[in-house]
């Protein structure tokens, strides 16, 4: 048996004899991740998810332009997730990306354009406890996990080795979304094959609701477990999807199949009908549920345990009211599960800022990327002050003709002596200007106007 054929027998009976007895397994949260010469990673980088304390944040939200490794540094902590395995009858602890033999050959780790003899640098620290994020004062160890090149080493104070084949990590890449009969796709079983492979579907939502409502309806050991599972998913759901009302199992006539269908303002929709926001929604909503409930079988609620997971794109397809609400809707849904998180939306990073959450911003440097633990605070700013801080490095809010226009005000008024068709120009400007908003809400725009022009009738008045 080699290295890389083996998922390890030793964390199977572990899992096994945990469900078995309904034992409380152990958390594992990362604490940092550190990169050297792994794809546009140069410089050794560290990306710090603690919250300064030895402690994990519960949030990380990671910002950077296209092709800065927002998604690399995802699949990083995945290919460092620790895995017990027996390799010559011997007990040993690797990092998955050596274990797996897909992820191994699918993961390509060096830096664009480097030689072979430049080798990469993958290291990480974890904390081990029960329930960290919710009991902050809860003792924990730290485990460290170290690879440069080939050679693996390892290091820990008072290592729990079951912790560690136990790490509950779940991740999902930009392109989840329901496709059909997914639930018995090989690659799916897999909890987080969808970030290396756009390809790879998620469990079906709406087959994984089918099936545990019919569990629910028939006599069985499982069928009280089953009714709990679904209600809790639908309660789910329910408080994450705007304008959703209710869900129920519907079939029509003895020769349809059964459908979800989900009660909105229009009436009864079905899954299939829903807009891409709510389907992507739902599809990795209930991925992440239905392994907790695999994860915690003999748990009160599966969805108070411990995870870890890991979303490219948090924001994709979703409207901005709903992006303003996300935060706190999983934090309460999910609050022992640390959440890393990559986006391009600034009303993302409000509601992670209103929650104290670590922001990371990766940023071009030359030929390679840094990775910035310290950017602007920002706590309390409006989206558009966040569009135009160092964490988006935009220059302006304003659509990049009116910027234009503006700078080109600037140019002329900044001038000593203004030629005829410097004042010409500057009086067309003036006349586009005056329709711009100036106020954060357009009544304020509205409303300054009416004063203004009260006020320049009134100074007539006195005259």
């Amino acid at each position: 048996m080699t290295m890389l054929q083996i998922e390890t027998e030793l964390a199977k009976n572990t899992r096994n004899n945990n469900r078995r007895t309904g034992a409380k397994l152990k958390s594992a949260y990362f604490l940092s991740l550190t990169v050297r010469n792994v794809r546009c990673f140069g410089l050794r980088q560290t990306l710090d998810l603690s919250n300064g304390n030895g402690k994990p944040r519960q949030w990380t939200i990671i910002l950077g332009d296209n092709g800065t490794g927002k998604t690399t540094l995802l699949q990083s902590l995945v290919a460092m997730l620790p895995m017990t395995v027996v390799s010559m009858n011997r007990e040993e602890v690797f990092p998955k990306l050596y274990v797996d033999t897909q992820l191994y050959l699918d993961w390509h780790i060096y830096r664009y354009g480097s030689a072979p003899t430049d080798y990469h640098l993958l290291s990480v620290s974890f904390a081990l406890g029960k329930k960290i994020l919710t009991n902050p004062q809860n003792s924990s160890s730290i485990f460290k996990f170290h690879v440069e090149g080939k050679y693996a080493d390892w290091e820990a104070t008072h290592l729990d080795k079951e912790a560690v084949s136990e790490f509950a990590c779940f991740a999902y890449g930009a392109s989840r979304h329901i496709v059909p009969s997914s639930l018995s796709q090989k690659d799916a079983k897999k909890p987080y094959a969808g970030l290396f492979n756009e390809h790879i579907s998620l469990r079906n939502a709406e087959e994984w609701l089918l099936q545990t409502d019919y569990g629910s309806s028939k006599p069985s050991p499982q069928q009280h477990q089953m009714i709990e599972q679904l209600d809790k998913v639908k309660k789910v759901l329910l408080e994450i999807l705007p304008g959703v009302k209710d869900i129920r199992i519907a079939q029509y006539g003895r020769m349809t199949l059964p459908t979800v269908e989900f009660q909105t303002d229009y009436g009864w929709v079905s899954i299939n009908d829903l807009g891409l926001g709510y389907r992507t929604l739902i599809a990795w909503m209930v991925d992440f549920a239905a392994r907790m409930f695999e994860r915690y079988p003999g748990s009160e609620n599966p969805l108070e345990e411990p995870a870890v997971v890991l979303v490219d794109e948090i924001d994709l397809h979703l409207h901005p009211k709903w992006q303003r609400d996300l935060i706190d809707y999983l934090t309460n849904l999910f609050p022992n599960t640390q959440f890393i998180v990559t986006t391009h939306s600034p009303l993302i990073v409000q509601a992670a800022a209103a929650k104290d959450a670590n922001i990371v911003v990766c940023r071009r440097e030359g030929d390679h990327v840094v990775i910035d633990n310290s950017p602007e605070a920002v706590r309390g700013w409006r989206a558009d002050q966040i569009l135009i801080s160092d964490l988006f490095d935009l220059p302006s809010a304003r659509s990049k003709e009116d910027e234009e226009l503006l700078n080109k005000r600037q140019t002329i008024l900044s001038k000593t002596k203004l030629t005829a068709k410097d004042r010409k120009d500057l009086k067309e400007i003036e006349a586009k200007m005056s329709s711009l908003p100036v106020m954060e809400d357009p009544k304020y725009d509205k409303a300054m106007d009416i004063i203004m022009r009260a006020a320049e009738k009134l100074e007539k008045e006195k005259k």
